[in-house]
Formats: structure tokens, C-alpha cells, sequence
């Protein structure tokens, strides 16, 4: 989600991202989908990160900043 962030990702592009060549039920997605929204503490003190379009998938919309890291 953060690779398209902003824009809506739907299930079945989660669930393909997340266990390719492996059927999975959509049930599975939303409760990976809640520990995260847990993890990060959506929802918490006015903070939303992911937002459920009901039927067709989550974005995620929260800010995102990229730092240049040197190794």
C-alpha cells in the first residue's frame, strides 16, 4: 500500500502481493489488515493511516516521507 499510496488497493491485489500462488480467504486479508491498523495505532489520537473502501480494498493515506539512506 505504500508503493501506491493514496490510491486504492484492492483485495485481490493485496492478497496476491502478500501470499502469491496460494488461495487465501478475504477473511484472512482483514484480519492482517486489523493487527496492522493495531500496530500503528489507526485510529488513535485523531491518527488514520488506512481507510476500508467496503467491497473493493484499503489505501493508505497517511503521510509518507522518503529519506535518502547512505550505507
Amino acid at each position: 500500500m505504500l508503493e501506491r499510496h493514496g490510491e486504492l488497493v484492492s483485495k485481490q491485489d493485496l492478497m496476491a502481493r502478500v501470499w502469491p500462488n496460494v488461495f487465501v480467504e478475504a477473511a484472512n486479508l482483514t484480519v492482517h489488515m486489523s493487527a496492522l491498523r493495531r500496530a500503528l495505532r489507526d485510529g488513535q489520537g485523531g491518527n488514520r493511516f488506512i481507510v476500508n473502501i467496503p467491497g473493493r480494498g484499503y489505501c493508505f493515506v497517511a503521510s509518507v516521507a522518503i529519506s535518502a539512506h547512505e550505507n
